[in-house]
């Protein structure tokens, strides 16, 4: 009987605890908007918030999750000055890996994952992962495929919506530019995908000219230096 019971309590334990692992995960929505504009987001569970900055949800579960992105515009119709009316401009799937931190842009109607960072238990960050340098070979070869440096930079925009690189895979990448110009925009689109920022000097030494080598010191430098995925603009916290 006493084996029982210990068994009993042990399989409650886990089953307790591994339901509470597969919703560890926390999402992080970047409106990509100004200030003050109210936003609400519906997950498929129910959960309901809405926030005038940018989104942070805890305990998402794990797997398939429908989500609705509402923006609210406020009308003035001469008797009430607080109408409002909620317009949906998301509405789709996102798939989220147990005890992970989620980090996703909302761009026009598109909602867009730009890193996924594993959780130890402990909820501190885990290790971030680059493409493993077998892919990271195919991508090299996809993009000297390519003529021109403006389909090279769409290319790996595509590669960066899915993968995060190291400041030295961002470097050979830009090896691959013709122009100052277009390495400087990839210096710049891939910094958030970068999983080593702090050795992001190697991108800046793949600059030729100093102008835009300044112009890459004023972008980081408006970054922040943050444990989550840098960010741009300016919004307030």
């Amino acid at each position: 009987m006493k084996a029982k019971i210990l068994f009993t309590a042990l399989l409650t334990f886990l089953m307790v605890n591994g339901k509470a692992f597969q919703q560890n995960s926390t999402l992080f929505i970047d409106v990509m908007e100004q200030p003050f504009k109210t936003y609400i987001v519906v997950l498929e569970d129910g959960t309901t918030i809405e926030s005038e900055r940018d989104f942070k949800i805890n305990k998402v579960r794990a797997g398939r999750n429908g989500i609705q992105i509402f923006k609210r515009t406020y009308r003035n119709n001469g008797r009430n000055q607080n109408a409002f009316r909620d317009q949906l401009i998301y509405n789709g799937i996102l798939r989220v890996q147990p005890n992970t931190k989620v980090f996703t842009e909302l761009r026009g109607r598109q909602l867009i994952t730009r890193r996924v960072v594993d959780k130890p238990r402990n909820g501190n960050f885990g290790t971030y992962r680059a493409m493993h340098p077998q892919n990271f070979a195919q991508l090299i070869r996809a993009v000297r495929n390519e003529s021109f440096d403006r389909n090279k930079i769409q290319l790996l925009e595509v590669a960066a919506s899915n993968n995060n690189f190291t400041a030295q895979q961002i470097s050979q990448l830009m090896d691959l530019m013709s122009f100052d110009s277009y390495k400087l925009t990839l210096a710049k689109r891939a910094y958030r995908s970068t999983v080593d920022t702090q050795n992001y000097f190697l991108v800046r030494n793949r600059l030729t000219f100093n102008s835009y080598k300044r112009q890459l010191d004023q972008f980081i430098m408006k970054q922040g230096n943050n444990n989550a995925p840098p960010r741009t603009g300016n919004r307030r916290r």
